[in-house]
């Protein structure tokens, strides 16, 4: 009798260790493993929590740091993507990364998850960027979470006290720029150095003077020529910025030694971080000078994707679905700038008044100054080849017309 009883509370545990095994494996979260940029990790894990994302969707998240050069993240995706894996199920990416992945066939088509009511909640020129930077052969392979212009920043104060309006033509850049500068400051300047910098003020550029730098063509000439007179000619642009990134511009800038920049939004924080220089009437933020063409300035962005070697794909596409929703766009902007974009959604309910960036992001949006980054499906190579040419014209090694006919032939053959 004794045996049997043993045998029976045994076996009433042996079923009870099963159904809570069997219990567990029917409410146990998945877990998916997204990458982002150092700088991106707790604002991803503030986001997931205070919008009760494992709550809503019983998806457990592990938000982790993927390697912040694009060589060595590429690097790591190729070797994990070719052997069938990924270390992520949704990656961060940015422009170039992107580009690389999607000519590739690495990423998973996002279209199904979005419909015409969250298209509508886009302005023109967010689509506009969607279609040059986000679509392949018909497919959306990334979907961005911010929208990062340039702005002109110029010293309020300075200006003020010269009595001089802010330049809105490169033309009177040139006036404006041969009255600022003095033995102390610059008139303008930027980060010309080579490595991501030179490149990026040579494309704003061009894209005022009509064209692409990647063509070399005459809106690249125009505007090589430009920069080179600057320096140059009027005097009012430092040669050492062709040894200067755009941390040490900044600092430039906070120190008196620049009037006005092109800069990335991070130097509205960077700004305000100084807290014994910084003052709002101090800093403007005006509309990009005009060029020839346009005074148009261009978006990065960063956006999710999908590896298609993923084993969680449909949980990947919730997540994705979540983080840009109509609904959920709105709540990530308020926490964090690096889900704020222009979306209507976001500028109706974000206050514009408590945020330089935000207030400022809508104003060029609202009067239309934002235009897609210059492309090209080979994007790094194209831009190394561009830095290369345009330092070595800057520096005065070689003459505009060989940076033209260099650039061409070594265009044409990254393309065959």
């Amino acid at each position: 009798m004794l045996k049997r009883k043993s045998k029976f509370l045994l076996t009433l545990v042996v079923l009870s260790i099963l159904l809570v095994s069997v219990n567990m494996v029917v409410f146990a979260a998945e877990e998916l493993i997204v990458g982002v940029g150092g700088w991106a990790v707790e604002p991803t894990k503030q986001a997931l929590e205070e919008l009760n994302f494992t709550e809503k969707t019983g998806i457990e998240v592990t938000v982790t740091t993927r390697p912040g050069s694009p060589p060595e993240f590429i690097s790591q995706m190729t070797s994990s993507i070719l052997g069938g894996q990924t270390p992520y199920d949704v990656i961060d990416l940015e422009d170039d990364a992107a580009i690389n992945f999607s000519r590739s066939g690495w990423l998973v088509d996002l279209d199904p998850i979005y419909d015409d009511q969250f298209w509508d909640d886009w302005t023109p020129g967010m689509l506009e960027m969607v279609e040059t930077w986000n679509r392949h052969e018909g497919e959306l392979f990334r979907i961005p979470h911010n929208y990062e212009t340039q702005y002109f920043f110029y010293r309020k104060d300075i200006l003020e006290e010269k009595g001089l309006e802010v330049p809105q033509t490169w033309e009177e850049m040139v006036e404006v720029g041969k009255e600022l500068t003095t033995d102390e400051m610059y008139a303008v300047s930027d980060g010309l150095a080579k490595g991501g910098y030179i490149g990026v003020y040579v494309s704003y550029l061009t894209q005022q003077a009509g064209g692409n730098p990647f063509d070399f063509g005459p809106a690249l000439r125009e505007s090589l020529q430009f920069i080179h007179d600057m320096i140059y000619e009027h005097e009012i642009f430092p040669s050492s910025a062709l040894n200067k990134d755009f941390d040490q511009v900044n600092n430039d800038f906070v120190n008196d030694r620049v009037a006005m920049m092109r800069m990335w939004p991070y130097f509205f924080d960077y700004q305000e971080s100084q807290e014994d220089w910084y003052s709002e009437d101090k800093v403007g933020v005006a509309l990009p000078p005009k060029g020839p063409e346009s005074r148009d300035t261009f978006v990065a962005s960063w956006g999710w994707a999908i590896p298609n070697t993923s084993d969680k794909i449909d949980e990947a596409k919730t997540f994705i679905e979540f983080m840009t929703s109509v609904e959920n766009a709105p709540e990530l902007a308020k926490m964090s700038t690096w889900f704020l974009s222009p979306r209507h959604s976001i500028m109706e309910e974000i206050d514009v008044e408590e945020s330089r960036l935000a207030s400022n992001l809508k104003k060029y949006s609202d009067a239309g100054v934002i235009s897609s980054r210059p492309f090209h499906s080979n994007f790094r190579q194209a831009s190394s080849i561009v830095e290369e040419l345009a330092s070595a014209y800057l520096t005065n090694q070689i003459s505009l017309d060989e940076v033209m006919e260099r650039g061409k032939e070594q265009m044409q053959a990254l393309e065959e």
